[in-house]
């Protein structure tokens, strides 16, 4: 299979609509829209997830995802918001 996408590429893009979408110097109206578009990603990535066969592997691979989702979420201050 020929590879012609690179994953830190679309990485960094979703990165730049999270930059724009928390910027404190941009009104909701703005930030809104970029939050919708994260949105737009996510539901098309999980459209496109659906199409896709099941792997060995791919279980534990999700298992270590969840996994880093909840270190995260412990080390987290309450206080912080």
């Amino acid at each position: 299979m020929i590879i012609d996408w690179n994953i830190d590429q679309i990485k960094n893009e979703i990165r730049k609509i999270t930059f724009a979408g928390t910027d404190p110097r941009m009104d909701g109206f703005n930030t809104w829209r970029c939050k919708q578009d994260l949105y737009k990603l996510l539901w098309h990535i999980e459209d496109e997830l659906e199409q896709c066969s099941t792997y060995a592997g791919e279980e534990e691979f999700l298992k270590e995802r969840d996994k880093e989702v909840l270190w995260k979420t412990l080390k987290k201050n309450p206080l912080d918001k």
